[in-house]
């Protein structure tokens, strides 16, 4: 088998004299292996379990599958109320996109959001999830940096900055709570993830998914164009609350 060197001289109370002469013998071997730094302490992975589809978010992930399918670059809005049950459509839109062989990147406007999130993830896809926060060190940074580039992590998940994850065949990049502000950058470069988001999808011929309870007035509106305008956005409609769920009573 194989250990570092610093553990087999803590285990066997020797120096690192005795393992070199070992290796001079030709009775043990040197070799380097790059470990990556995974973030630590940041979720709990959650175990999934399958979730029977609605009917109105089968139709919906249906669409956006033929979207997707659809090779077109395009954008589209999933408008769904509190409680409709969009992450159970993103996870089956991932999925698909995921059979593909292409690259999902997943954006949540807050580190707190992220964490709960990767939790989820995590139990789903395993080690094929990379994170992207302010919250991670250089050095973390740069291992989840290497692990997108190189392939071994296909789904990336983080606030704003993740969507300039360093990924050759993305299928998806989907923006939840798409509305909040946090999505534009105040530092130079200045940016909006939302446009970056669109222009990569767009490149890389795959489909940038907008989810909110509370759309922008931009992107409701772009939604709301007239069949065949150039730039409209695809519309998703989750308009009741799944299972069993109903909508509070308000009163103004």
């Amino acid at each position: 088998g194989t250990a570092s060197v610093k553990e087999i001289c803590y285990f066997t109370g020797v120096t690192q004299g005795v393992v070199t002469a070992l290796v001079k013998k030709g009775a043990a071997a040197f070799f380097e292996e790059e470990q990556f730094r995974v973030p630590k302490n940041l979720y709990t992975a959650q175990e999934t379990t399958p979730v029977q589809l609605s009917e109105e978010q089968a139709n919906a992930c249906e669409a956006l599958k033929k979207a997707f399918d659809a090779h077109s670059g395009q954008t589209s809005l999933l408008f769904g109320v509190t409680g409709s049950g969009k992450t159970q459509v993103f996870l089956s839109l991932i999925d698909h996109v995921l059979e593909q062989g292409r690259g999902v990147i997943v954006m949540v406007p807050e580190i707190s959001l992220t964490a709960q999130t990767l939790g989820l993830f995590r139990g789903r896809y395993g080690d094929r999830v990379a994170v992207f926060h302010s919250g991670l060190s250089n050095g973390e940074r740069l291992d989840e940096w290497k692990r997108v580039q190189r392939g071994l992590a296909t789904v990336v998940l983080g606030t704003r900055s993740a969507v300039f994850a360093p990924m050759e065949n993305i299928g998806l990049i989907l923006l939840d709570e798409e509305q909040e502000y946090t999505y534009k950058s105040e530092n130079s470069p200045r940016y909006h993830a939302r446009d970056v988001a669109r222009f990569r999808a767009a490149y890389h011929k795959g489909l940038c998914l907008l989810a909110s309870a509370t759309p922008s007035i931009e992107s409701f509106y772009m939604a709301s164009l007239p069949a065949g305008t150039p730039g409209r956005y695809g519309l998703q409609v989750l308009s009741h609350r799944y299972g069993e769920a109903v909508l509070p009573d308000v009163e103004i």
